[in-house]
């Protein structure tokens, strides 16, 4: 369960309200941050505050899967990644964005890691930073 119960106390989720407003919009915020109602993990699922669901017997399998796709990619290239997501959130798709993003994909493919890993598909082997 998960809730902005804040109003019920007479304040506001102020501290939180950045991370939740950016994961759920400020369509489903306004009515969370104004009933203070609890949240099941489905719907805040469905409603994109979380990424995932399971029962509880099965939480450690669920983050020991994530971990290991996590310990597949990268770790420059993840990095990157994220920085990407940061640059272009929110922007619309113009020139400005197509050019930025063909900048940072030009970037990253001379990198000695996007080499190696390339390689290493290529040659149906391991990439170094799974060694």
């Amino acid at each position: 369960m998960f809730a902005t119960s804040e109003v019920k106390f007479g304040i506001i989720p102020a501290v939180i309200s950045p991370y939740v407003l950016r994961a759920i919009g400020p369509r489903h915020a306004l009515r969370y941050f104004q009933t203070g109602e609890r949240l099941s993990a489905e719907r805040a699922h469905a409603i994109g505050l979380v990424t995932e669901v399971c029962e509880r017997d099965a939480l450690d399998a669920t983050v020991n899967a994530i971990i290991e796709s996590l310990i597949l990619g990268a770790p420059l290239a993840q990095k990157a990644a994220k920085d990407l997501i940061s640059a272009i959130s929110g922007r619309p798709i113009d020139d400005a964005v197509c050019e930025e993003t063909a900048q940072r994909i030009s970037r990253q493919r001379a990198t000695d890691e996007a080499k190696n890993g390339i390689t290493s598909f290529l040659d149906k082997r391991t990439p170094s930073w799974m060694l």
